[in-house]
């Protein structure tokens, strides 16, 4: 990963085989970040995703294979068992 410390921040690239979440949540715990917000656009390949399902109240999981463009991403950085816990919702697209 790489990055750059802004005025009020962080501009970061993760790098191409780098896993997006557990990069940015390394990131965060060795930079003593325990909340903030984030926003993204890029490329990722063989992502994993969920949603809450409330009425078996379990997440349900999918993996998309192959390479999609990162149309959005929008999170935030809370705490969760005392540790940086990024939730972020994303918005995926391919070529068709």
């Amino acid at each position: 990963m790489q990055y750059e410390r802004i005025e009020k921040g962080y501009m970061a690239y993760v790098e191409k085989e780098e896993k997006m979440m557990s990069t940015l949540t390394r990131f965060c715990i060795s930079n003593e970040i325990f909340s903030a917000q984030l926003s993204g656009i890029g490329a990722v390949k063989s992502i994993d995703i969920g949603a809450y399902d409330p009425g078996k109240k379990e997440y349900v999981r999918h993996v998309l294979p192959d390479v999609w463009k990162l149309v959005s991403c929008q999170g935030n950085v809370g705490l969760k068992n005392g540790q940086p816990f990024i939730h972020a919702h994303v918005t995926l697209s391919d070529q068709d």
